[in-house]
């Protein structure tokens, strides 16, 4: 499949490489199949893009919550598990979306609406944590105790790092943490 983008190019698309996120992203429910991709200018960064192949002017940067918050961790219930189809721990990878204002230094997180990806199906969901400290604009860069030197190894670690997410299970469903 060929998808064309202003932003992103012209993109040839896999069909088994197709994200199905059901009820799509909140406020672009109308948006269900996206495609992860790397930063064209660096691919070794922590950074990825998810672009709707519906409509591919939309693409989203997310990251693994791992590299940046190494204590996220949510459980998952376990409806959402099954519904997702998820029959083993590594079958989990878990993104948050990113919001990038003017001062790049400024990024924030959304950790109250990780994305939940089945990595055997590729069938996804955008979950909203209720009960749950986290909030949708936590800072990656300017967390407290970090140090410059801190935040450049775990940008650096990243490059190694698949995004997949971490998922013990529990009984009441799931607890997923990032990838460290």
């Amino acid at each position: 499949m060929k998808i064309e983008s202003k932003r992103f190019g012209c993109l040839e698309v896999k069909e088994d490489r197709i994200i199905r996120l059901k009820g799509g992203l909140l406020g672009f429910s109308e948006l269900e199949n996206f495609v992860l991709l790397d930063d064209a200018g660096d691919p070794s960064l922590p950074f990825k893009w998810l672009v709707s192949t519906d409509q591919p002017e939309y693409g989203f940067l997310v990251t693994d919550p791992g590299i940046f918050f190494k204590d996220y961790v949510f459980d998952l219930p376990q409806e959402e598990a099954k519904g997702l189809g998820v029959q083993a721990e590594g079958d989990i990878q878990v993104l948050v979306l990113l919001t990038v204002p003017s001062d790049p230094k400024m990024i924030t997180a959304n950790l109250k609406g990780p994305i939940v990806i089945n990595t055997r199906t590729l069938a996804a969901k955008q979950l909203v944590l209720g009960n749950s400290d986290f909030v949708t604009k936590h800072y990656i860069f300017l967390q407290a105790a970090s140090s410059e030197e801190e935040v450049k190894a775990r940008t650096e670690a990243a490059a190694n790092s698949p995004l997949a997410g971490k998922v013990p299970a529990t009984d009441a469903g799931m607890e997923v943490e990032g990838n460290q």
